[in-house]
């Protein structure tokens, strides 16, 4: 039976998948040495599968990995080292070019392919940059065929690396091969503070991992009560200070500024049919639901921001409005206790 190989080649996006040789004795993190339709590379055993995944690869009418030539050897890993250090030396003199030419760009990276057939310049630039007579320049100075390639911020992390602020490798230097997209209502849902400074990632964009983490807080939205929800405990009422769906506990806080903390477990809800608000208490174990009309009894509490029903401001002026016709019909009342203060002088 036919085996596959998921392959990476450098630190692109793409994963190829391609049929493992035979003769080939490879398994996951082994580099081997591929031909391709730009020259031989070196690229990462991924994972091998037992038949071709439908999910990664490229189609079969033009694949780009031609073929996998063998498992890096110990004189492949020394032409490796070789490489690293002619593309070290091939950043520095195309720097020296791009500087030459003035043009508003900022070189990243020189990767030359397993064969030196091309060399592969990544810069990063705000604006479209007209680059053909710096394309002569190196094409003469390196003779081989240069690629250059702009990418973004996001790319420029994924490709030079660096350490995050949870003190590991960042994950699109890891494992990550597209970049999701991110928002703040990702963490919104893990009760996280809206702080940029601290939802951003070295690269200045928001944390991917708020990405990787969504799909668990998503789950327990509904579930439970919000933060500054009222619950019923007992007899009593308290409000919700935290939740933690990491350890599952809640923190509740009471009136007279006692604290408890309780299991997700014991969170129960149901929704009111006359009202349709969620009530929510806390469950102990043999009693039954406790009386959650006192939920009820203040729907609009002060203090929480809502704006007054527009019947309610309507009301007010006319009051006044009646005021003023019963000071019409008693003139020995004093004008200064009607009229404004700033009127009166």
């Amino acid at each position: 039976m036919n085996s596959y190989l998921a392959l990476r080649l450098r630190k692109l996006a793409v994963i190829y998948s391609v049929a493992k040789p035979e003769n080939l004795e490879a398994d996951a993190t082994n580099e081997v040495v591929v031909t391709t339709q730009h020259g031989c590379e070196i690229a990462r055993v991924m994972r091998v599968f037992s038949k071709k995944p439908e999910d990664i690869g490229e189609p079969e009418a033009e694949p780009f990995i031609l073929s996998v030539d063998r498992i890096l050897t110990e004189e492949d890993r020394e032409k490796k080292r070789e490489i690293a250090q002619r593309e070290r030396e091939a950043f520095l003199k195309s720097r020296e070019k791009i500087e030459f030419h003035k043009l508003p760009m900022k070189l990243l990276k020189a990767e030359y392919l397993f064969d030196y057939s091309r060399l592969i310049l990544y810069f990063k630039s705000d604006n479209k940059v007209d680059f053909r007579e710096l394309l002569k320049s190196l094409a003469g100075l390196f003779k081989t065929r240069i690629e250059l390639r702009q990418i973004g911020v996001r790319d420029e992390t994924k490709l030079l690396g660096g350490i995050g602020c949870c003190g590991k490798e960042v994950c699109c230097a890891q494992f990550m091969n597209v970049f999701y997209p991110v928002s703040t209502k990702m963490a919104k849902e893990q009760n996280l503070s809206l702080n940029p400074a601290k939802l951003s990632g070295i690269c200045g964009r928001l944390l991917c991992c708020l990405g990787h983490e969504h799909e668990y807080y998503a789950s327990f939205h509904g579930k439970y009560p919000k933060i500054a929800a009222e619950v019923v405990i007992g007899e009593e009422t308290a409000r919700v200070m935290d939740i933690n769906y990491i350890t599952k506990k809640i923190t509740i806080s009471f009136a007279d500024r006692r604290k408890a903390i309780f299991s997700l477990d014991d969170i129960k809800g149901r929704r009111d049919s006359t009202t349709g608000r969620n009530l929510w208490w806390v469950h102990q174990e043999g009693q039954s639901e406790p009386d959650l009309s006192v939920l009820l009894r203040n729907l609009n509490p002060p203090g929480t921001g809502k704006k007054k029903k527009k019947s309610e401001e309507n009301e007010a002026p006319k009051k006044g409005n009646k005021r003023n016709r019963s000071h019409e019909n008693n003139p020995d009342v004093d004008d200064c206790d009607l009229n404004d203060s700033s009127d009166s002088g």
